[in-house]
């Protein structure tokens, strides 16, 4: 038979007085703690993109300078990567802008998980999106961008939603020091490259030419 247990008159009791010294104690350090989450979901919002996740462009030119530093100061490559979807525009003319956003969400989840953890994923605007690749050669850049347009290519999009959509993309890659000497130049040799794809017939991916060459 078990016995009940019977508190002892020198424990202390928690009585209304005290219960509410407790609360009084305790209540800043909770709005401490509700600030500090509020907080970081601010900035957690203000580097990244409302639909897909993704980091947004501020956050990539961010990145895109400190590694661009980086890189000039180890004498190291960086890569970057342009990549433009192809006809993307035929989704929300034809099913509507709500489909169309569930693809870029499904086309967000393909780069990201055809990318490396270095690599920093980035929505660009639209349909277009771009990584940031440190310490990554041409040949080493050409493979993730050949990977993520396969990729994009071979995905069923939006089967979820009884639909079967197959999209294409057009991938431009430039190589820091071999193509370009800045952020900026950097972002506009992918740029190029990418419409190179674009003007000879879409999915495909250009490594931008080096200053020699053209």
């Amino acid at each position: 038979m078990g016995l009940d247990r019977v508190p002892s008159a020198r424990e202390p009791r928690l009585t209304v007085p005290i219960l509410r010294a407790v609360r009084v104690l305790l209540e800043p350090a909770a709005v401490a703690l509700d600030n500090a989450l509020l907080l970081q979901r601010a900035e957690a919002l203000s580097v990244t993109d409302d639909l897909t996740h993704l980091y947004n462009s501020r956050y990539l030119n961010v990145v895109l300078r400190r590694e661009t530093k980086r890189a000039s100061r180890t004498g190291r490559s960086l890569s970057m990567l342009f990549i433009d979807l192809d006809g993307f525009k035929s989704i929300n003319d034809t099913h509507g802008h709500l489909f169309g956003s569930r693809a870029l969400v499904e086309v967000a989840a393909v780069i990201r998980g055809s990318a490396r953890e270095t690599d920093v994923v980035a929505r660009f605007g639209g349909d277009e999106f771009a990584l940031v690749l440190p310490e990554t050669g041409s040949t080493g850049a050409f493979a993730v961008g050949s990977r993520i347009r396969e990729r994009i290519a071979a995905h069923r999009f939006l089967a979820g939603d009884g639909l079967d959509i197959h999209l294409t993309a057009s991938v431009g890659v430039a190589t820091l020091p071999d193509v370009a000497g800045s952020a900026e130049e950097l972002v506009q040799a992918a740029d190029k490259a990418m419409y190179q794809v674009k003007d000879s017939g879409k999915n495909g991916i250009q490594a931008a030419a080096s200053p020699a060459d053209t």
